[in-house]
């Protein structure tokens, strides 16, 4: 009794199949047959039931696209019609749980393996995968075409951040790409980078991780600029990555570093008490390591502090805001035997860098007027030659021309402080880019005070 109950079931699933449109072209129509025989099914009805089905819809697109070739269309456009409609009805009715099913009889279908080979079905397996992160069978295949060094076509985010080894060959790949990278693709190879490696918490934790573990090799300073390409992203989006930085790069091994630096970094604020605590260390004969205070975050917020017109620092201060800015940009360390040591001219370039910094400050913010600052042009020449003196003056620069009243001070043929870009520029290559922008925003402001720009 048991077994004829079988027999009727499986019989049934048969005829089913036997009824769908063009099941005589399907793969397993000869395996389905010989089930129904095997059951007790009669052979009239499979001939019926898949002659009465067959449509012929593949026989007919082949007929189609015989008749656009004999009408002057070129064949290889006829197949991409034939592929991009195929692409859009699959797209359109793709169905998860049919598409996981393809693993229950066990193995790859060939045909699977047989799409990853061709570049148009790799475009809609990665766009299916972005649209269903959960299916098993697209995220099987993704696998399957980075295991097969087609990583570097995955361009969307999610996809890639779906499986740790797909986005670790993705990492690994956009990383190179980044570092080999000519002038003019730079940008756009870092903000693909940017967009990996920020996507998530996880894979921001993630990216950093394998950074800082690069970060010892000979392009270390690359992949430093890299790094903090991507926290800077991660704070433009709203997140404290504070802590994460400082715990990768080591300076949680050096506490009395660390608490100071981490708090005014959260904040984005300096505070002298812990600008007071880091100046003493390193003016120990023992200081830690001079990259822990080499954030380009910690240099920002020194030169802002110090240069900006409307700083309320106390002067009592000021030395020792110097003395560490000072100390961050022109103390350089070697490392030997696991032992760091000062570079023989650390002491003579410190002491003229903050030299430098004092003379170029006080020039700044006692120079009330374009007269004042002529005066003493030659002087502040002397400094510019300094790389971070040319950067927080032409910081200083950006607060004193966006100043509304600006103008009113400043009606010469040519304002002074351009005269000053343009010797920053000739001296220092790397601040080209910052002096551009900040000369096309300058350009493109408008001021109530000013009638005609005489170029």
């Amino acid at each position: 009794m048991e077994t004829e109950n079988e027999d009727e079931q499986i019989q049934k699933q048969c005829v089913q199949l036997f009824s769908s449109t063009d099941f005589i072209m399907e793969p397993k129509v000869f395996d389905t047959i010989k089930d129904y025989f095997r059951h007790g099914g009669a052979p009239d009805q499979v001939i019926e039931l898949l002659s009465e089905n067959y449509m012929a819809i593949a026989q007919t697109a082949t007929l189609m696209a015989d008749w656009l070739i004999l009408t002057g269309v070129e064949p290889v456009d006829v197949v991409n019609m034939i592929v991009q409609h195929l692409q859009t009805l699959i797209e359109k009715h793709f169905e998860p749980k049919k598409a996981d099913s393809i693993f229950e009889a066990g193995g790859v279908p060939s045909w699977l393996t047989e799409m990853t080979e061709h570049m148009n079905w790799r475009s809609m397996i990665y766009k299916l995968a972005e649209e269903y992160p959960h299916c098993l069978m697209l995220n099987f295949t993704i696998k399957l075409l980075v295991d097969s060094g087609h990583e570097d076509e995955i361009t969307s985010v999610p996809v890639a951040a779906q499986q740790v080894e797909v986005f670790t060959k993705v990492l690994m790949t956009t990383i190179q790409r980044t570092i080999d990278s000519e002038a003019d693709e730079w940008k756009r190879n870092i903000q693909e980078l940017v967009q990996l490696a920020c996507h998530s918490e996880h894979t921001y934790l993630y990216a950093q991780s394998v950074l800082s573990s690069l970060a010892n090799d000979a392009k270390s300073m690359i992949i430093r600029r890299i790094s903090e390409e991507i926290e800077l992203h991660a704070k433009a989006k709203g997140h404290n990555v504070t802590e994460i930085t400082l715990t990768l790069d080591g300076t949680t091994a050096f506490p009395k570093v660390y608490q100071p630096l981490c708090a005014m970094l959260s904040k984005k604020a300096l505070n002298p008490a812990d600008v007071t605590t880091l100046y003493k260390i390193y003016q120990s004969p023992d200081a830690p390591p001079v990259d822990l205070i080499r954030k380009p975050a910690f240099i920002e917020l020194l030169i802002t502090q110090l240069f900006d017109p409307d700083s309320t620092l106390n002067p009592e201060h000021r030395p020792k805001y110097i003395g560490l800015l000072a100390y961050a940009c022109s103390v350089a360390e070697t490392n030997k035997k696991s032992s760091r040591k000062n570079t023989v001219n650390s002491k003579e370039e410190l002491s003229q860098t903050t030299i430098a910094l004092e003379k170029a400050l006080e020039i700044c913010l006692s120079s009330k007027s374009t007269v004042d600052l002529i005066s003493d042009l030659n002087e502040l020449y002397k400094c510019l030659r300094f790389p971070i003196v040319a950067a927080c003056v032409l910081r200083w620069i950006e607060f004193r021309i966006f100043d509304p009243s600006y103008f009113k001070l400043d009606q010469g043929t040519t304002p002074v402080h351009l005269i000053i870009i343009d010797e920053i520029v000739s001296l220092h290559f790397l601040l080209h880019q910052k002096a551009f922008e900040l000369l096309v925003r300058f350009f493109e402001a408008t001021f109530a005070e000013l009638d005609t720009l005489v170029h």
